[in-house]
């Protein structure tokens, strides 16, 4: 049987190293556009900002060592067409094309940020982040630029933020939204804002980016409230599932273009899977196929697709679009429903905003941590929590991943049995200190 995985980073790497292990005599080729296959791409801000100064760990496998083990890695090569009555995925090697037989076709694409229509682009003052590639060219760009405009005010583009912040550089951000970091319900927000604000980044929200002017000495920003001037421009406004090969496949594809597929991520195409940021995932609260593209999700639904393919009964149906990020000063965490996401759901809810310390006062720096949580008001089972403080706030995060995937209440939270010593937490930790505040109607 011959297995072809279109794609090489997180899920498509996940699935053949997986599936070569669960059936050592499969054919497993893996098409990769690119000349890098299996690479931290989340570690990329942090190697802008160079506070990891060293390219190399950022890679996990390489080519050679996929090789070796056995798996058919061909880069450089570009899916162009799948053809799913024959079974061919067809496209370029360079100046070649290219034309294979599958039995079962795994699609991992991924996705690409989204760029603009722009009256000019100036390759050496207008980025993306995505590749190894990218983060070199703009590693480069920060460290000769003066002042920076980043366009879009989530996860990726405040990383940037603040790796700008870090290097001592001049920043100013337009977010199209009323509000930055709007995954997050207002109150958090709030709080990236101020903290940006408080180390003198240029916040604007409400504003929509319309072009860009090249000047002599950098960029004019223009939005639909103001013009502003920057040496280099950073583009996060999202990204945009890599499935334009798909088109005329028969494959079914969610409005943005993401591969639709269930828990098992089985397509609608018999022998056809799908797995990362070209699909969508199973939320498990609202059981809503919902477009996740976090590479906590990418790297499960690999692993899964690969024993499902080997024969096992492997679901994904956990995502709850868990995330973390660092704004500065400050850490934030999500996991499960916002509020906003409940309501938009048409869930009856009930939540509660806590702030109590990371240890006890009398221990050394003690410091807030802020906390939002969000339960059924009927039964009290927890859908959701939110957490910010300057530290050992997102990883408690975990702690209510793991309750809501369990379905328990808040009040059961409460009295769980969590570990205390004044270095680390108080007799009640502040995640059970929040959940004892939840009140069912």
């Amino acid at each position: 049987m011959t297995t072809i995985i279109i794609g090489g980073v997180a899920a498509g790497m996940s699935v053949a190293a997986k599936l070569k292990r669960e059936l050592p005599q499969e054919t497993i080729i893996v098409l990769e556009m690119t000349d890098t296959i299996s690479y931290g791409a989340c570690g990329l801000p942090y190697y802008v900002s160079t506070e990891n100064p060293d390219r190399s760990k950022m890679n996990i496998r390489s080519v050679k060592q996929m090789i070796d083990s056995g798996i058919d890695v061909r880069i450089f090569h570009e899916v162009k067409h799948v053809d799913t009555h024959n079974k061919i995925v067809s496209g370029i090697n360079k100046d070649e094309s290219f034309s294979l037989q599958y039995d079962r076709l795994v699609i991992a694409s991924g996705a690409s940020p989204i760029v603009p229509k722009m009256s000019s682009m100036p390759v050496d003052k207008v980025f993306t982040l995505k590749t190894l590639d990218d983060g070199e060219r703009l590693k480069q760009a920060y460290s000769k630029a003066k002042r920076i405009g980043i366009i879009g005010g989530g996860y990726i583009g405040l990383e940037l933020v603040e790796a700008a912040v870090h290097l001592g550089k001049e920043v100013v951000v337009f977010e199209k939204a009323n509000r930055l970091m709007n995954a997050f319900d207002p109150e958090f927000s709030t709080m990236v804002y101020d903290e940006l604000i408080r180390n003198k980044v240029e916040v604007y929200t409400d504003e929509s980016f319309v072009d860009i002017k090249e000047t002599d000495d950098g960029l004019t920003i223009i939005t639909d409230k103001r013009e502003v001037d920057v040496d280099i421009l950073v583009l996060s406004l999202g990204i945009r599932p890599n499935t334009s090969f798909l088109k005329d496949s028969n494959v079914e594809l969610a409005s943005n273009g993401a591969v639709l597929v269930d828990t098992y991520m089985k397509t609608n195409i018999e022998n056809i899977y799908a797995a990362g940021d070209c699909s969508v995932v199973t939320h498990m609260i609202t059981n809503e196929q919902r477009y996740l593209p976090l590479g906590t999700n990418a790297n499960k639904q690999g692993r899964n697709a690969a024993e499902i393919i080997a024969g096992e009964e492997s679901p994904y149906p956990y995502a709850l679009g868990s995330a973390m990020i660092r704004v500065c000063g400050l850490e934030f965490a999500k996991t499960g429903l916002s509020e906003q996401e409940a309501k938009a759901a048409n869930i009856n809810v009930v939540t509660t905003f806590v702030t109590s310390h990371d240890h006890p006062r009398y221990y050394p720096n003690a410091t807030d941590v802020h906390i939002k949580l969000v339960a059924d008001a009927s039964s009290g089972v927890l859908l959701g929590a939110q957490l910010a403080g300057e530290k050992n706030a997102a990883i408690r995060s975990h702690a209510y991943s793991v309750a809501i995937s369990a379905k328990m209440t808040a009040k059961m939270y409460a009295n769980i049995d969590l570990g205390y010593a004044p270095p680390f937490a108080t007799t009640y930790d502040v995640t059970q200190i929040a959940a004892q505040t939840i009140k069912v109607k």
